[in-house]
């Protein structure tokens, strides 16, 4: 595990970035929180057929007026009380 400053970070992507590829988990702080790096495969941000279908699905719906509104905390007790 590897923590250090956006500054080293910076200074050093290449390095860091090639350690999250060889399974390193890899900590950057910024004042007080710690961030990470995630490999992120390009397939996971493909939408798919069949997501693109359920999409359009409930943007139609939406269009249609077949959704529910839920604008306060209120509401939305009063939605899941009524379930």
């Amino acid at each position: 595990m590897n923590t250090l400053t956006v500054a080293d970070f910076r200074s050093q992507l290449a390095k860091y970035f090639d350690l999250v590829l060889a399974g390193e988990k890899v900590f950057i702080r910024r004042k007080n929180q710690l961030f990470t790096i995630i490999p992120v495969q390009e397939d996971e941000l493909t939408i798919t057929p069949e997501l693109a279908a359920k999409i359009e699905k409930a943007r139609k719906e939406y269009r249609d007026g077949k959704t529910v509104s839920l604008t306060s905390h209120e509401d939305i007790d009063r939605y899941f009380d009524s379930m």
